[in-house]
């Protein structure tokens, strides 16, 4: 009796089913044949499997951070001076829920150095945007490249930046400086950079833009309302630099005030706090106000920020409980509901508020579990650790999380800090 013919797959089928696989037995799997190997490149199969990706995101970027002293004397004149690198390595959210505890040894290729970059920008649909700044008498020259981890694929050097540094061309050196950001513009399928700065000279704000397509800078209307923490860093950051959600970026912004510093909020009012969000897509802006709930400044300003697919906005109430916002239908004011109010006797932390200038407590959201039940928050009371919280059993653990460069020295110094970023693998090209 002859063997049974093989069954028949239509190739949309067989791309479906690929689609669930992870990025590492793709890239396996790319030796199979030649029509998998052509597959797994196309345009449409990378964004099926960057949308069933999505939906199982249950990763974030833990970012880590080793300093090198290096003895002698450095250009301004100290005794020595030290060389810090960053390190980005995507890690499970339901690893570190069972396993809150732990040490990992950071190799090269999760370095930011090595890559010719200096500082982390953000990440989105798998790929990560890192900054390179180098100095000369009169320039800061700014580059970038995109990094996707998942396929171990950097992009060259793109979006060289010029900027003059003289002190005759910018009285303060606070104009020297670009806050960047990152985000994806779904409309038209690319990748962009924000760069703004204050231009205080003229107490404006300089935006440009720069798409990674046609690697080309554009500048973009001013802020209408200035954000907080202008040029605060390129670095990951969970306090209120700018976050990246649905085609857009938003931030923190307080009206009427072209210059805002943390001891500034006691002469705040409530009606004074607004959400500036920039459409990648329109490059216009549009601005929302917090939760109608929101009837008291807090001690500490609120966090804008992404907690379970939602914006979410989050405060210290009565110095005596968190509560946090989410925006269920992100663009619609009214859809702010009430998402947690959680005492801080619930999350053992002794609570101490103090409004002199070096020490102000402060404790954000940073990830929610997937099934919504546990919630991982940062606290500036106590900077090595994390708080795990189950908010419907009320238990809480700390996180305790060691870095070590696998080459290393005894003049290095390793840390391990939480970044407030989502992350998911995918098969996006940096190129």
């Amino acid at each position: 009796m002859p063997p049974s013919p093989l069954p028949f797959l239509p190739d949309d089928l067989i791309a479906e089913v690929l689609s669930f696989l992870d990025v590492k037995s793709i890239l396996r799997f790319k030796c199979v044949c030649k029509f998998w190997n052509t597959l797994f490149s196309d345009p449409t199969f990378v964004k099926l499997h960057l949308k069933k990706s999505a939906k199982r995101n249950t990763h974030f970027l833990l970012i880590t951070q080793h300093v090198t002293d290096i003895p002698g004397v450095s250009s301004n004149g100290s005794d020595d001076r030290y060389v810090r690198d960053y390190g980005v390595i995507p890690y499970s959210v339901s690893t570190l829920l069972d396993n809150p505890s732990f040490t990992l040894s950071v190799d090269d290729k999760y370095l930011v150095q090595p890559k010719g970059c200096s500082n982390i920008v953000g990440s989105c649909n798998g790929l990560i945007c890192l900054v390179g700044r180098s100095v000369t008498r009169q320039y800061y020259e700014y580059s970038f490249r995109l990094w996707n981890p998942a396929t171990r694929t950097t992009s060259p050097k793109l979006g060289f930046l010029h900027l003059f540094h003289s002190s005759s061309v910018f009285p303060s050196s606070h104009d020297g400086y670009y806050n960047f950001l990152f985000g994806y513009d779904n409309s038209t399928d690319t990748y962009k950079v924000v760069a703004s700065r204050y231009n205080r000279r003229e107490q404006r704000s300089d935006v440009r833009i720069l798409s990674m397509g046609d690697n080309i800078w554009r500048d973009i209307q001013s802020f209408p309302v200035v954000p907080l923490h202008f040029g605060a860093g390129s670095e990951i950051s969970v306090n209120n630099c700018g976050v990246y959600f649905k085609s857009s970026i938003n931030w923190l912004a307080i009206e009427n005030k072209l210059w805002y510093h943390r001891m500034d909020i006691k002469n705040i009012t409530v009606k004074q706090f607004v959400i500036v969000s920039l459409d990648l897509g329109t490059e216009t802006y549009r601005l929302y106000l917090p939760p109608s709930g929101f009837d008291q400044v807090p001690p500490y300003e609120p966090n804008v920020g992404v907690l379970g697919d939602c914006l979410s906005f989050s405060y210290c109430y009565n110095q005596t409980h968190l509560i946090i916002w989410q925006m269920k239908k992100f663009g619609v004011q009214d859809s702010w509901i009430q998402f947690l109010k959680i005492s801080y006797h619930n999350l053992q932390i002794n609570y101490q508020y103090s409004d002199g200038y070096m020490y102000i407590f402060n404790i954000v959201p940073l990830f929610l579990s997937e099934d919504g039940d546990a919630l991982i928050l940062h606290c500036n009371q106590e900077v090595s650790q994390d708080i795990i919280y189950n908010w419907r059993n009320s238990r809480v653990e700390r996180t305790d999380i060691t870095a070590r460069k696998r080459i290393t020295d005894d003049r290095t110094r390793d840390d391990a800090l939480c970044a407030a970023e989502n992350y998911f693998e995918s098969l996006v090209s940096v190129f």
